[in-house]
């Protein structure tokens, strides 16, 4: 053999043995990426409660190291409120919020609050429109107006003027801030013992029946949907309802169009283990939350909860850390759960169960 020849054996050996080596390096890199692929495969979603933060005293830092940790955590999306005072004082604060949240690749759903004393949402803030609209307020069977302690007065929906002021509004929003969805929350009309007698409600309804004064409410809704669907066909709409509510109002809430997600939100453990009595002691999530998940089915929705783990401490924690498991494996498309939220005591330890159980929903 020439050396000539020998010298291109060499180089043909360097460069079979290099080719090996190249290729069992790509193999090494693609197993280890796999799993992160596999890792994300699932369809259910998960969403955050984000309430009030920096709506008023904004420190940037504190923003940012919050969602940093919702994201973490395996949040899809974000919720966040805005009142009609909202629209007109908050917008650069919520800007931000909404700015942050887009850039750690989440979404942002908006829960219009306390829009005419009607739906709940930012805690505690009476509503401006019945002020302004004193001729729609609910009518009690006894001829007197309802108004809530603490909450004020409640519109009425058989007006049309209500369901105007909801489009606006929510119009107005959408026009503002650039969102993904659209959360209805505990809307109060829904209460039997709140049930509308006022002059509009009784020309619609004159025989004063629940089950028709609930076909009419998801009737209201179903319009106010249509109008948002239409201005944006993108958006998602969620609607629930607390657990605790009677059995016709999952029945005829399941029905609202134009509806995307149907559920209901409670306490995250059994009913043995609520400190309510009455019917507040059946707003838990096992087995009377369920029954909104099996009308959104029936309906064609999709289905989720939201973990109401705020206000609770002590024994309530204990028991909503061995119930987690039963939730997770509920029949749900989506959960959501308070990112802390109000409390009395016992903050962190709330949320380090949170911490533990959450991440597993997408598994």
């Amino acid at each position: 053999m020439t050396n000539l020849s020998i010298r291109i054996t060499h180089v043909l050996v360097v460069f079979a043995l290099w080719s090996i080596v190249i290729s069992c390096n790509d193999s090494k890199a693609s197993d280890k990426a796999e799993p992160e692929i596999k890792s994300n495969t699932s369809d259910r979603l998960l969403g955050a409660y984000y309430f009030g933060a920096g709506y008023f005293t904004l420190v940037p830092e504190n923003i940012r190291k919050d969602l940093d940790e919702i994201k973490s955590l395996g949040t899809d999306f974000v919720c966040i409120t805005a009142t009609v005072s909202d629209t007109r004082h908050t917008k650069p604060n919520i800007d931000f919020i909404i700015e942050e949240i887009h850039k750690r690749d989440m979404k942002v759903y908006l829960v219009p609050s306390r829009l005419a004393g009607i739906t709940a949402g930012q805690p505690l803030e009476p509503p401006i429109f019945p002020y302004h609209h004193l001729n729609t307020w609910v009518i009690k069977k006894d001829g007197t107006p309802l108004v809530r302690k603490g909450l004020g007065a409640l519109s009425s929906f058989y007006y049309p003027e209500v369901k105007e002021h909801f489009i606006t509004t929510v119009h107005k929003m959408m026009d503002l801030w650039d969102i993904d969805g659209i959360i209805w929350d505990e809307p109060k009309s829904t209460f039997i013992d709140w049930q509308d007698f006022s002059p509009k409600a009784l020309e619609n309804n004159p025989d004063s029946s629940y089950a028709k004064y609930l076909d009419d409410f998801a009737a209201f809704f179903s319009d106010i949907n249509k109008s948002i669907k239409e201005k944006d066909p993108e958006i998602t709409i969620l609607f629930f309802d607390e657990a605790c509510r009677n059995d016709l109002v999952p029945q005829k809430t399941a029905t609202i169009k134009h509806l995307d997600y149907f559920g209901a939100d409670g306490r995250p453990y059994p009913m043995e283990n609520s400190p309510e009595e009455g019917n507040r002691a059946t707003k838990v999530l096992p087995v009377y939350g369920e029954r909104f998940l099996k009308e959104g089915r029936k309906n064609g929705l999709k289905t989720f909860v939201l973990i109401e783990n705020q206000k609770v401490t002590g024994d309530e924690i204990a028991a909503m850390d061995e119930t987690f498991p039963y939730l997770l494996n509920m029949d749900l498309d989506m959960m959501i759960y308070y990112y802390y939220g109000r409390y009395k005591i016992d903050t962190e330890k709330s949320m380090d169960v949170i911490r533990k159980h959450i991440p597993n929903f997408k598994k």
